[in-house]
C-alpha cells in the first residue's frame, strides 16, 4: 500500500481555495497557516468572471485533471479526494475567476472533452484534441538527482557507478538514448528504492521525472536536482480553441495566480524549491539522443497513454513508490 510523504507542514489545516466547498470531486487544499493567509490575501485581487455559454454552467468552472499525469500532479488520498499540483491549480483558477470548482478526473484530454469540461489541466501544446494551451504552469523532463558534491562532468565515472532508473519508465528510455550510459542503468522496482540506493552511495545518480523526483527529494535533504537529460516541455491549461473568450479569461486568471504568489505556494508545497525548468537545465554531457526534440512526450498528446491510464497514483507514489506514512490507496 502506497503512503503519503510528510511535507513538514506545521499547524496545517484545510483550506478550500474555491470557496466553502467544491462541487464534483471535492479537493480540499491542506496547507500551513502562513500559506493560507497569503492565499486568502490574494483573493482580494480582481477576479475574471465569465458566464454561460462561455462556460458550460453559470457559476461553475468544470476543470479536468488527467489521472495519467502521475505524482505529484494528481493523486488520491484515503478519503477519496484528489490532491496534487494540478488539483491545487484547478482550485486556484476557479477561485480567481470567482467560480465554484467542479473537478473532473479524466484519463485523457480527449475523454475530458467528451465530458463537456471547460478547462483541461496537464496538457502539452502538442495535444491533438483541438485545445489551445495557455499559461504554462509547469514543465516535464527527465531530471537527474545527485547527492551533494557529486561531479557529473566525469561521465565515465558515473557510468561505472551506475544510474538508478525505474524499470520500464520514461527515464529509463531516456538514459538508454544517452551514449555511454545505456549500460550504466541500474533498474529498480520503484523510485523510492532508487533514491534509497542513491542515499546509500550505491549509484551515482537517479534519473526520473523531474517533478516526481523533487517531490520525493523532500525526504532526502542531501539530494538535489542538477539538470535534465532532455529539453523540458511546457505543460499548461487546455481550452477549446474556438472558445476565444474562455481562452482569454483562463489566460488572464492563471497569469494572476502566477503573479500573486499562489502558484509559487502550490509549487513549493509539492516540489519544494524546484525552479521553473528551461532549456538551460539540460546537462550536455548526459543529453539523450532525443534531447534536441522538445516536442517529446508530455502529459497528453506526446507519448501514448499507459494502458491503465485511468489509474490514479496514490500520494507519495510515482513509479511504484511505497515510502512514507498515512496510508493512501490507488485506484485500479
Amino acid at each position: 500500500m502506497a503512503t503519503v510523504r510528510p511535507k513538514g507542514l506545521a499547524a496545517a489545516f484545510t483550506l478550500v481555495l474555491a470557496g466553502a466547498c467544491l462541487a464534483g470531486c471535492q479537493a480540499p487544499v491542506t496547507t500551513t497557516v502562513e500559506e493560507a493567509v497569503a492565499m486568502r490575501s490574494a483573493q482580494a485581487q480582481a477576479q475574471v468572471s465569465v458566464e454561460a455559454p462561455v462556460i458550460a454552467q453559470d457559476g461553475v468552472l468544470r476543470v479536468a485533471v488527467l489521472t495519467s499525469s502521475g505524482t505529484p500532479h494528481v493523486m488520491e488520498a484515503p478519503d477519496g479526494t484528489l490532491q496534487g499540483i494540478d488539483v491545487d491549480v484547478a482550485a486556484a483558477l476557479a477561485q480567481q475567476m470567482g467560480l465554484t470548482l467542479d473537478l473532473v478526473p479524466a484519463a485523457s484530454a480527449a475523454e475530458a472533452a467528451q465530458q463537456g469540461v471547460d478547462v483541461v489541466l496537464g496538457v502539452s501544446p502538442q495535444n491533438d484534441v483541438g485545445l489551445s494551451v495557455v499559461s504554462s504552469y509547469m514543465e516535464e523532463a527527465v531530471g537527474v538527482f545527485v547527492r551533494d558534491g557529486e561531479d557529473l562532468s566525469d561521465l565515465a565515472g558515473i557510468a561505472g557507478r551506475g544510474v538508478a532508473v525505474v524499470q520500464g519508465s520514461d527515464a529509463q528510455r531516456a538514459v538508454t538514448a544517452v551514449p555511454g550510459l545505456a549500460a550504466a542503468q541500474r533498474p529498480y522496482d520503484d523510485v523510492d528504492a532508487a533514491f534509497d540506493a542513491l542515499d546509500a552511495g550505491e549509484v551515482a545518480c537517479v534519473a526520473c521525472s523531474a517533478y516526481e523526483g523533487a517531490y520525493i527529494a523532500l525526504e532526502h535533504p542531501s539530494v538535489d536536482l542538477v539538470g535534465t537529460v532532455d529539453v523540458p516541455r511546457s505543460v499548461g491549461a487546455g481550452v477549446d480553441c474556438s472558445n476565444t473568450a474562455l481562452v482569454a479569461a483562463v489566460q488572464e486568471s492563471l497569469d494572476a495566480v502566477g503573479s500573486n504568489g499562489v502558484l509559487s505556494l502550490i509549487r513549493s508545497r509539492w516540489v519544494g524549491d524546484l525552479p521553473a525548468l528551461g532549456a538551460d537545465a539540460l546537462i550536455e554531457s548526459m543529453a539523450s539522443a532525443d534531447a534536441a526534440d522538445p516536442q517529446g512526450a508530455a502529459h497528453d498528446g506526446g507519448a501514448p497513454l499507459a494502458e491503465d491510464a485511468s489509474a490514479v497514483p496514490s500520494m507519495g507514489a510515482g513509479d511504484g513508490s511505497t515510502a512514507g506514512s498515512n496510508a493512501v490507496t490507488s485506484i485500479g
